[in-house]
């Protein structure tokens, strides 16, 4: 044994037939053993990586506190956060081109953690915005916020996630949640809950700064995305943060 991974990730980075990185070195997952709660690897010198496809679900349990800020309903609160891990994709090292899809069967998995979301109905109600564009916006915005909250609350990036949706159940309209990666939480949304007003500042610094026109890596793509970075929409991210900032603002169409 060489190393060892949290229950909750096993699924998305141990699974059958996954890269896996350890220490600089790439491996090879030859099986993942449910029960016995291993997985056996073997070392990979191949010319690609894999990116697990997952399924995400999170359920709000108790309200800890709620304000109206920035033109939304922002909450705070105690969440169950489910997971399947429905396959996965190898792309080349080369040019991050698709090779294939594979398809997984694994259990879903649930725990318990603290999230802030935020419920932007009203935020898009006030103008005109495109329904074609609206989820990937909302997942590029999500994305931008979880690159920046590390900034703010002191933590590393796979510490937390984020699910965004264009009609959550419980709240009943587009909402995105940050959550604590970790059962139970350790804080790190609460941070920004209570600095909710830098993460919005800095999401837009980070994104409306970086050159690319469409999205990458530096602002809205992220390496841990279980969507597969799509849809993602920077010039929509970057509207929805100009309505944060300053909602009579549109940016749309100019």
């Amino acid at each position: 044994m060489f190393g060892t991974v949290e229950a909750g990730r096993a699924y998305s980075t141990v699974h059958e037939g996954a890269v896996y990185l350890h220490m600089g070195r790439s491996y090879h997952v030859l099986d993942l053993d449910l029960d016995g709660r291993r997985a056996l690897l073997e070392p990979f010198d191949g010319d690609y990586f894999t990116q697990a496809k997952r399924e995400i679900m999170t359920y709000i349990t108790r309200m800890h506190d709620q304000r109206q800020t920035h033109g939304v309903t922002l909450s705070f609160g105690e969440v169950v956060y489910a997971e399947t891990v429905l396959g996965y994709q190898r792309k080349s090292l080369r040019d991050h081109e698709v090779i294939d899809f594979q398809t997984l069967e694994l259990p879903t998995v649930e725990f318990d953690t603290r999230a802030l979301w935020y419920e932007l109905d009203e935020l898009i109600a006030a103008e005109p915005f495109p329904p074609d564009q609206l989820l990937g916006s909302l997942h590029a915005l999500e994305h931008g916020q979880i690159a920046v909250l590390p900034l703010i609350a002191m933590c590393d990036r796979w510490d937390i996630g984020g699910m965004s949706t264009n009609l959550h159940p419980q709240t009943g309209g587009p909402t995105i949640f940050i959550y604590d990666g970790h059962p139970g939480g350790v804080g790190i949304t609460r941070r920004g809950y209570d600095e909710f007003d830098r993460l919005v500042g800095d999401a837009r610094r980070l994104i409306g700064e970086c050159p690319c026109r469409s999205g990458c890596p530096s602002c809205v793509q992220s390496p841990k995305c279980g969507n597969l970075n799509e849809p993602l929409s920077k010039p929509g991210a970057l509207e929805l943060l100009a309505r944060l900032q300053a909602p009579r603002g549109s940016l749309l169409g100019r």
